[in-house]
């Protein structure tokens, strides 16, 4: 039985609201969520997103110009920074607290009844910001154990770059789950499925046109070899996009689950029905978009 003070439910409960054919698609009926902590704090939540969206960004223009760290003082090799996994998941991740931030400025600026908890719609902007953030939490922590798993060696020089983009990228992915109010669905695995069927297809056609790493050879990953060996190449990547992503993907909605179950806030404080939504309407200065 669900309690609804603490928005704790059991696990029969909790499955068959999961499993909804809605819950596929980008619904939500409490978009405050996405402005807030799970905790309902709205300004430092803010601050959050003030702190972890300069972050990013000042580490993805790091991640460029530290290219030579990896690719020599050649230009045309440290242009190829756009043609691996790692930073196109980085992009997403930078992307994601862009967004993030964005959202939570044109919500508290625009969408006073976002923050106030009336709105019982989830705008469009909202749903492009879910998108990105599904991507972004389940690409990072998978490009991570990938990194550790598959490709790194214990000759290979260790950099700030490469902690910051195969190590506290997850770890940031982590923390931030455990205490925004941001939710996340089972059913919308499919979001980075479809990003990582695109990059492996990229890679496919990268190779097939004659594309080169940073050290000229004709793959982008070792374990990406379209030519040398496709078969083994096939089964990688068919286990990556179809078992990894999703099984990341749970584990980022276990963590979701962790904190509904072990959060001290519900959704008590605020008005949240229909009929007050539309009266909030008729207000002149209410902005639906």
């Amino acid at each position: 039985m669900a309690d609804a003070e603490t928005g704790r439910e059991g696990c029969k409960e909790c499955c068959s609201k999961e499993f909804q054919v809605s819950n596929f698609l980008l619904e939500y009926d409490k978009p405050h969520h996405f402005v807030e902590f799970q905790c309902g704090k709205q300004t430092p939540y803010l601050v959050w997103r003030v702190i972890w969206t300069v972050y990013h960004v000042i580490w993805i223009i790091i991640t460029g110009v530290y290219s030579w760290q990896w690719a020599g003082p050649d230009p045309n090799q440290q242009v190829k920074w756009f043609i691996y996994l790692t930073d196109w998941c980085y992009f997403m991740l930078t992307l994601s607290t862009v967004l993030d931030l964005g959202a939570v400025i044109y919500a508290r600026a625009k969408r006073s009844d976002i923050c106030q908890g009336i709105a019982s719609t989830i705008p469009w902007y909202f749903r492009c910001n879910w998108v990105i953030f599904n991507v972004a939490n389940t690409c990072s922590v998978t490009v991570s154990l990938l990194y550790w798993g598959l490709l790194y060696s214990s000759s290979e020089t260790m950099t700030a770059v490469n902690i910051e983009t195969h190590a506290l990228n997850a770890v940031y992915v982590i923390i931030n789950l455990l205490v925004t109010g941001m939710p996340v669905r089972v059913l919308h695995f499919w979001h980075s499925v479809v990003y990582a069927l695109v990059y492996v297809l990229f890679s496919l056609f990268y190779t097939i046109a004659g594309g080169t790493n940073h050290i000229d050879k004709n793959y982008v990953y070792s374990v990406l070899d379209w030519k040398g060996t496709p078969g083994f190449t096939t089964g990688i990547s068919i286990a990556v996009i179809f078992v990894a992503m999703p099984l990341v993907h749970c584990v980022c909605f276990g963590i979701y689950r962790l904190r509904r179950v072990t959060c001290c806030y519900g959704d008590g404080h605020v008005v949240h029905n229909k009929e007050t939504e539309l009266a909030y309407k008729d207000n002149p200065s209410y902005t639906a978009d």
